[in-house]
């Protein structure tokens, strides 16, 4: 007997057309799951026991989310990978200048001021990495692209800031913990790009 016909094809769907405030929309609510993750961490400086739980966390937090980088985040066509690598190196730099720091406000020694200085100097070094980067991909920018709304992320890296810097007072495990979201924070910029 002869094969059965194909099963007719599904019908066309309709494309949907987004506007800039469903975009402002999107990333609003991307920046409140940041917003909320910052806030988790900042709840587990508050709880955390023993210097030891804050190392095991660390290590625990950054594997996680560099194997699903590792596994997921392979670029389309590796773009500016000196600039990623570059801005990973700085975020390194600068989550071990805040180790070197010791999680006070101010830095009382050479090796705290020392940590003070590369830290600041990698966070510079990481903003104009973006900013290069970022006007480097908008000459390929389409006029049909999506409006990007990243400013929206302002807000919950302040809140972080303001809150690490309220607990850091009081609970000497924060600094670990904090060290432990700029490092994802690096992470999830450089996958970004």
């Amino acid at each position: 007997p002869p094969p059965p016909p194909p099963p007719p094809k599904p019908p066309p769907k309709e494309e949907v057309v987004l506007t800039e405030e469903d975009y402002k929309a999107m990333y609003t609510e991307s920046a409140k799951k940041a917003g909320y993750g910052a806030a988790a961490m900042l709840g587990v400086g508050l709880v955390s026991p023993t210097a030891a739980f804050s190392n095991m966390f660390t290590t625990f937090a950054l594997s996680g989310v560099i194997g699903y980088q590792v596994v997921w985040g392979v670029a389309h066509s590796l773009h500016s990978p000196l600039m990623a690598v570059t801005n990973a190196v700085s975020g390194m730099t600068a989550v071990g200048g805040m180790y070197t720091m010791g999680g006070g406000l101010v830095p009382s020694t050479l090796s705290e001021t020392l940590g003070f200085t590369a830290t600041a100097i990698s966070a510079v070094n990481i903003t104009g990495g973006f900013l290069v980067t970022k006007k480097m991909l908008d000459m390929f920018k389409r006029p049909t692209d999506p409006p990007e709304f990243y400013e929206l992320y302002a807000y919950p890296t302040a809140g972080f800031i303001g809150g690490f810097g309220l607990i850091n007072l009081g609970f000497p495990q924060a600094a670990s913990i904090a060290a432990t979201a700029s490092a994802l924070g690096c992470i999830g910029g450089v996958a970004g790009l």
